[in-house]
């Protein structure tokens, strides 16, 4: 485990590592300028030296101020946070026990219902309430919100529960994308006709998971936050399903917090060592819960911890 957290602390710092120690060769050139009767290999040397000391001390001082959620987050240490779960990390070995055509997290969920990963989001639908709305919202793009988000409704579908899961990212349209073909009509269209906003609905043919899709817009301004039916569309789903699933853009975004507190019960996702603690307190503050209105779920979690006590190996 301590070997594996050294490698990726490694190839976080690899780039600054490299980009310092090379800072050598013009300090060696302009320290020959100014010295021209000294031999060049042994300032090159010098300089090297230097540069490569300056690049180590650098290196582990920023990976020992790096403030990433892990381990402590789970043990109560640092935590200002509630902790929903956790998924593990899939590996090229947990897809390739699947169809070629299904390597992808949701395959997973279809073909190995028993897997780890499968069952850390079974674990999380007893965080979710059993009635209402839920949003996935993530610090920043790419933490994995989407997948976190579509794997809980396939999950819950797959317990007999009435769910719609809603792509509410405009501007990504990453859960579009992922579920089925381009569409012409979404989630901005249902809101604009929330009288007929079922006929907007479309089936993902594998886990029969019913969802919203998001068409691509016709201009960049336009949001969820201020379409006049979203509210009404969305109490009108609230009343057809038992959960409906918001996935949220990041809530760096206007749109993202602001759809985000429209739900009953708030989902932050985080990816393990790499979403900073400072950033899932901002969107805690951006998202204006009470208490027990939010909580982390940390996907992205290494083989080598056990889930439920998350304890390193």
């Amino acid at each position: 485990m301590a070997w594996r957290q050294f490698k990726r602390a490694q190839r976080r710092q690899l780039p600054l590592f490299l980009a310092l120690t090379s800072l050598f060769i013009p300090a060696a050139f302009i320290h020959s300028l100014l010295t021209p009767l000294l031999p060049w290999l042994p300032i090159a040397l010098a300089w090297l030296g230097v540069a490569l000391l300056v690049a180590i001390v650098t290196a582990f001082a920023r990976e020992a101020w790096r403030d990433a959620i892990g381990v402590t987050d789970f043990s109560g240490k640092k935590r200002r946070y509630a902790m929903l779960g956790a998924a593990p990390e899939v590996t090229s070995l947990d897809l390739r026990q699947l169809p070629p055509d299904r390597r992808s997290p949701l395959g997973l969920l279809a073909f190995q219902p028993a897997s780890p990963f499968a069952t850390a989001f079974r674990d999380l639908q007893h965080s979710l309430p059993p009635r209402g709305v839920v949003a996935f919202i993530a610090p920043a793009a790419g933490e994995g919100a989407t997948t976190a988000a579509m794997c809980a409704a396939i999950s819950a579908t797959q317990q007999d529960k009435r769910v719609l899961l809603i792509d509410c990212d405009l501007r990504q349209r990453a859960l579009t994308k992922a579920l089925g073909p381009e569409p012409t009509e979404g989630v901005l269209e249902a809101s604009e006709n929330p009288e007929d906003w079922q006929s907007f609905i479309s089936e993902e043919e594998e886990t029969g998971l019913q969802f919203i899709p998001a068409a691509r817009p016709r201009s960049a301004w336009r949001g969820l936050a201020g379409t006049r039916g979203f509210e009404q569309m969305l109490q009108r789903a609230r009343a057809a399903y038992d959960i409906v699933i918001l996935d949220c853009p990041p809530a760096g975004t206007a749109d993202g917090p602001m759809v985000a507190r429209l739900a009953d019960k708030n989902v932050v996702v985080a990816a393990w060592d790499h979403t900073p603690r400072a950033a899932i307190r901002e969107t805690m503050r951006a998202l204006r819960v009470r208490h027990g209105g939010a909580g982390v779920y940390v996907n992205r979690v290494p083989s080598g911890y056990r889930f439920g006590r998350l304890r390193a190996d």
